[in-house]
C-alpha cells in the first residue's frame, strides 16, 4: 500500500543534505583540532610582563616620604599558559613593598630599596604556580624627611541657602575647629589652615549637623590629618519682621541750645527669630542725631541707631534723615 504524503528525497535536495553533513563534519574536525592545539600550547610555560599597583608598608613612624614613589611596578612572571590566561581575566592584585628593606645611601635622608634582592617577599604574595623572574624597576629611591606635627585651624567651605522665612541664626560652629597636621617639616611649616571639601546645602529649614571631609592633598605636598573628618553645627531659625517707633534724641548740642527734629520719631524695622519676637521692646533701642555731624548749608541730620538688641538683624530706619531746627 502506498502512502501518498511520504516522499523519497531525490535529486538536488538529496545532494544538499549530503553537503550540509560534510560541512558539519568538517567544522567539527576543525574545532577539535583547535581545541587540541590550545590544550597543547597552554600546557607549555610562558613568560610575560604584567604591571601591578603598589602599596608601601612599614614607613618609619618618625619619618615621611617626600619624593614621588612608583605607583605601579612591572613583574616578569613565568607559568603555564592555563594559569597566565586566568591571570589576564583577574583584577590586578596590589603588591606590597616593605620599606623596612630600604638601606641608607651616601646622601643624607636618601634611601634605596633593591626589589630583586627581596624577591621572596614578593613571590609569597602570588600563587605557587607562578614564578617571579624579575621586578622592574630593580631599585626604588626614597627621600625620608623628619616628620613633624602641628595644630592648625579649620576653614569650612560651605555654601547654603535657607527656605522662605528661615535664616542662619548664628555662625557655623566646627567640631573640632582645630586639627593636627603631620608630614615633612618643610611642608607642614607652610600649612596655616586646613579647608574642608566643598559642601552645598539648599533650602535649609532646620538646624543640623553636617559631616565634612578635610582636604589632605595641598599644593605644598602630601600631609596627614587627625582627625580626617569634622562636624559643622548649623543653626537655622524661622524669622519674622517686627517694627517699633522710637523718639529721636539729639546729642552733642552747644551749651544753652535745644533742637527740634521733624519728624521727631522714626520707625525701626527688623527681622527677629520667631521665638524671640515677644522679647523685643522699645527700651532696647536708642535712635540719635549727632549735631557735631551737621553739614554746612544743610538742615538735615542722619539718624543713627546707637543701641539695639543682639537678637535683631536686617535693621532699617524710616526715615534715614530728619530735618531740624536749633533753638537757643
Amino acid at each position: 500500500m502506498r502512502i501518498p504524503f511520504l516522499k523519497t528525497v531525490r535529486g538536488p535536495a538529496k545532494e544538499k543534505v549530503r553537503l550540509n553533513r560534510r560541512v558539519a563534519t568538517f567544522l567539527a574536525c576543525v574545532a577539535l583540532s583547535v581545541l587540541f592545539w590550545l590544550m597543547m600550547n597552554l600546557s607549555k610555560d610562558y613568560t610575560i610582563v604584567v604591571s601591578y599597583p603598589v602599596e608601601y608598608v612599614n614607613t618609619p613612624q618618625d619619618k615621611v616620604i617626600s619624593n614621588q614613589l612608583p605607583q605601579t611596578i612591572d613583574i616578569e612572571i613565568r607559568a603555564r599558559g592555563f594559569f597566565l590566561l586566568a591571570y589576564t581575566f583577574r583584577e590586578a592584585q596590589t603588591v606590597l613593598i616593605d620599606l623596612d628593606d630600604s638601606k641608607p645611601s651616601v646622601i643624607k635622608n636618601y634611601y634605596y630599596l633593591l626589589t630583586n634582592q627581596r624577591m621572596n617577599k614578593i613571590t609569597e604574595q602570588f600563587s605557587s604556580r607562578i614564578r617571579i623572574q624579575r621586578v622592574i624597576p630593580d631599585t626604588i629611591f626614597l627621600n625620608f624627611n623628619k616628620k613633624i606635627t602641628k595644630r592648625v585651624p579649620v576653614k569650612a567651605n560651605i555654601t547654603m541657602t535657607t527656605d522662605n522665612q528661615y535664616q542662619q541664626s548664628e555662625p557655623i560652629r566646627l567640631q573640632p575647629d582645630y586639627v593636627n597636621v603631620s608630614g615633612a617639616a618643610d611642608v607642614v611649616d607652610k600649612v596655616d589652615f586646613i579647608e574642608t571639601a566643598p559642601v552645598s546645602l539648599k533650602n535649609v529649614n532646620a538646624s543640623r549637623s553636617v559631616s565634612l571631609d578635610l582636604i589632605t592633598n595641598t599644593e605644598l605636598g602630601e600631609i596627614e590629618l587627625s582627625p580626617k573628618q569634622i562636624k559643622a553645627l548649623i543653626s537655622v531659625k524661622k524669622y519674622t519682621e517686627g517694627s517699633i517707633d522710637l523718639p529721636v534724641e539729639a546729642i552733642n548740642l552747644p551749651s544753652g541750645y535745644s533742637l527740634k527734629a521733624f519728624p521727631d520719631k522714626v520707625t525701626v524695622k527688623y527681622n527677629v527669630a520667631f521665638d524671640n519676637y515677644g522679647k523685643i521692646n522699645a527700651l532696647q533701642f536708642r535712635a540719635v542725631i549727632d549735631y557735631k555731624k551737621a553739614e554746612p548749608n544743610s538742615n538735615k541730620l542722619k539718624v543713627v541707631l546707637e543701641k539695639f538688641p543682639a537678637e535683631v538683624r536686617s535693621i532699617k530706619l524710616f526715615p534715614e534723615k530728619v530735618e531740624y531746627i536749633l533753638k537757643k
